[in-house]
């Protein structure tokens, strides 16, 4: 049996808590612009994803108390996390995730629907020589574009607030939601201080230490903050005592994603394998591949990372780069190494199902294959 099969009861029933939360938002509208705002937030919410920072919430919470009192707060994980991934895709403008259209991707579709754009007239010459042809063409994809982002922007904002009333409708004490909120927003703030930096780094070549930093704000606060929610609520001494283990199993979690984003099986995560390597992005088998490259590797590596059109030859030729510079296995080492500091962080005194749980997360997170 996986890891995650494990737990399979308790990601049913956080599951089921995310369908009737949303369900009431889409019932209580009245609205049918709004109705189907909110049953698309609803697919990209259930369209993929395992679960982990809610489940991860109501273990920690476990480790002092056996109730389901956790499970509506746990959610706002999964919802701030959603709200991050709407937003990252549409500043990316990546158009799958999990194997199905993102968030604006599905609304440059309903945009185009809209307006009636007949894509078709322009199979034939014809209308190309037409004045003012390709001014059409302009406009149109600057109003998709700019469509789609706004609806992106809108969803991701709709999906915080909605975290937020996640978290608080609770039957944990006034003085405990406070707390929760407090250290949701912050969890935000830093969520999107680590979202800047990695957009300015792709035009900044950032080294290891500036990568771990980055990725400490975008992956790791949000495992961080979840845990320190889940024993706020259950009162324990020390909401941070689960610190050490987060940090380290989600650098350990970002490394497997970095490999996953450039040697992945594109069947397997849903989404291109290549994709990191098209776009540029400054991971970690980039920055240590650059390191020891030689001057052959290095240009090669400059003339394919961030361009558009590479070929399947040319992504195969950066992935050999990355494996004989030593990249790749520098990644895989440091991912281990950080999740054995995860599991040596582990308090003790937990509960043995909670700590029998995020030992086996830190394994889990770097042999899973999406």
């Amino acid at each position: 049996m996986g890891f995650l099969a494990s737990y399979a009861p308790i990601v049913s029933a956080i599951e089921k808590e995310i369908r009737a939360f949303l369900a009431e938002k889409r019932d209580a509208n009245k609205n049918p612009i709004l109705d189907e705002f909110y049953g698309e937030v609803e697919k990209h919410v259930l369209s993929g994803g395992k679960r982990l920072r809610p489940l991860s919430m109501v273990m920690a919470y476990r480790a002092y108390h056996d109730d389901d009192r956790i499970l509506r707060p746990s959610i706002s994980s999964e919802l701030v996390h959603s709200s991050s991934l709407i937003l990252d895709d549409a500043m990316d403008e990546d158009l799958v995730r999990h194997g199905e259209p993102t968030f604006n991707a599905v609304y440059a579709d309903k945009f185009l629907d809209a307006i009636g754009f007949d894509i078709h007239r322009y199979e034939k010459g014809r209308y190309w020589i037409q004045r003012d042809t390709l001014k059409e063409l302009f406009f149109a994809q600057k109003a998709i574009s700019r469509y789609s982002y706004a609806l992106s922007v809108l969803g991701s904002n709709v999906m915080y607030a909605l975290s937020l009333e996640a978290l608080t409708r609770c039957e944990f004490p006034v003085d405990a939601q406070l707390h929760a909120l407090e250290l949701h927003r912050r969890m935000y703030q830093k969520l999107n201080e680590g979202q800047l930096l990695d957009i300015l780094y792709e035009s900044h070549r950032a080294n290891e230490e500036e990568y771990l930093a980055m990725i400490h704000k975008k992956t790791g606060i949000l495992f961080v903050y979840p845990l320190r929610i889940g024993l706020a609520y259950a009162q324990a001494e020390a909401i941070t005592a689960l610190d050490g283990y987060a940090h380290n199993m989600a650098k350990a979690f970002q490394i497997q994603d970095d490999i996953l984003g450039s040697f992945g099986s594109e069947r397997v995560t849903g989404k291109p394998s290549y994709s990191d390597i098209t776009k540029g992005k400054r991971t970690l088998l980039v920055i240590k591949a650059m390191e020891h490259a030689d001057d052959a590797q290095k240009k090669r590596l400059r003339k394919v990372l961030g361009y558009e059109h590479a070929s399947r030859e040319d992504v195969a030729e950066v992935r050999d780069i990355f494996r004989d510079t030593g990249a790749y296995d520098y990644c895989t080492s440091l991912a281990q190494r950080f999740v054995d500091e995860s599991k040596a962080a582990l308090p003790e005194g937990m509960a043995p199902a909670s700590h029998a749980f995020f030992s086996g997360l830190a394994d889990f997170v770097i042999t899973r294959d999406r």
